[in-house]
């Protein structure tokens, strides 16, 4: 009887325990499996040295009052080669900031605006292989368990968070440990397909990844060949729902459905090329207000064998990415006696939270 009630109200107390749940930064890597370039030594591998990230708070999705219980990096996808991992003496500090990716400086010390937390250690810490064939790491992730958990508050600042390497098991040299790094990543979502031409193919429209600073560039494809066509961007709108043409357009056939807004049509025009296809291009300014603008666009062909006299693409709608808001502060050598590094912006591997 004693075995079964024991068992009873271990089964309740798993049931109500906190559920864990993990975020990742940056957050639209939700939707990314993979960042396109490699962390080959932050934070851990750098040698005996003392490494600082600031994570803008816009991009952290932990809610306010939960507790941060462990932090998690993942393996670079890309590469095949694996890399050891190392046994290290290992603390790991968190705390606040106001500074942002931009303007955080070089002295460790100065960029807390309160006191930090040491959430880890000073403790060894086995760091596994990466990308080992004969242990692969469950969905290429691995976590740091925290002894003391984090308090999470956003109305406090940008999160902090510093990692002071005191030795290793390599003598204390750095080595490779390549974790999968973040970049910018602009969102982008397609409409229905569009309606096929006279010569039996459907135009597409295909969207770059792009960030401010860059270039908006969008692709029409299997379009007719050598034919005028009109780009309408709507700036700052979303697809809707398809909607008929042929109000617009008499006789375009019912498969022509429109999909952006009416109002606010900024057009762009030019010609097809032989292949049927046409590249428009323009810069998007390097101003921060241009993170998460969306823009909605679709192309309209002539062709003057198709009803109606023209044919669409889908419509095709992207919200502008931004380099990571992250940025991380190196210093190599003693971590105590190592008081400034060097910084890096808009830089970080791609890192997970777990939080209760």
């Amino acid at each position: 009887m004693t075995t079964k009630f024991l068992l009873l109200f271990s089964t309740l107390g798993a049931a109500i325990a906190p559920a864990q749940n993990e975020a990742i930064f940056p957050d639209e890597y939700e939707a990314v499996a993979e960042g396109p370039f490699d962390s080959p030594r932050v934070p851990f591998a750098r040698g005996i040295s003392r490494v600082m990230f600031v994570y803008e708070a816009v991009d952290i999705a932990v809610p306010t009052g939960n507790q941060i219980t462990r932090i998690g990096f993942r393996e670079d996808g890309t590469l095949t080669a694996m890399d050891p991992g190392r046994v290290l003496q290992l603390e790991i500090r968190m705390g606040y900031t106001t500074e942002t990716a931009a303007t955080i400086s070089g002295t460790f010390a100065t960029q807390y605006s309160g006191t930090p937390v040491t959430v880890f250690g000073p403790a060894m810490l086995t760091l596994p292989n990466l990308r080992d064939s004969a242990n692969p790491l469950p969905n290429g992730q691995f976590f740091v368990p925290f002894s003391t958990p984090f308090q999470y508050d956003p109305s406090q600042g940008n999160l902090l968070v510093e990692y002071l390497v005191y030795g290793n098991n390599a003598g204390g040299a750095p080595w490779n440990y390549r974790l999968d790094r973040a970049d910018y990543y602009a969102t982008r979502n397609y409409g229905p397909g569009g309606c096929q031409h006279s010569g039996g193919q459907t135009p597409t429209l295909t969207i770059a990844n792009m960030r401010p600073g860059s270039n908006y560039s969008t692709t029409l494809a299997s379009a007719p060949q050598s034919a005028f066509a009109v780009l309408s961007i709507v700036p700052g709108a979303q697809l809707v729902a398809p909607y008929s043409l042929q109000n617009l357009v008499p006789g375009i056939a019912p498969t022509c459905t429109g999909q952006i807004p009416l109002v606010g049509n900024l057009p762009l025009t030019g010609l097809t090329s032989a292949s049927g296809a046409k590249t428009w291009t323009f810069a998007i300014p390097n101003d921060p207000s241009f993170a998460d603008f969306r823009f909605a666009s679709q192309a309209a062909v002539f062709d003057f064998f198709a009803p109606g006299g023209a044919v669409v693409s889908p419509g095709g709608e992207v919200t502008v990415g931004v380099s990571p808001r992250c940025s991380v502060v190196v210093g190599v050598g003693p971590p105590i006696t190592t008081p400034s590094g060097t910084v890096t912006r808009n830089y970080c591997p791609v890192t997970f939270f777990t939080h209760q």
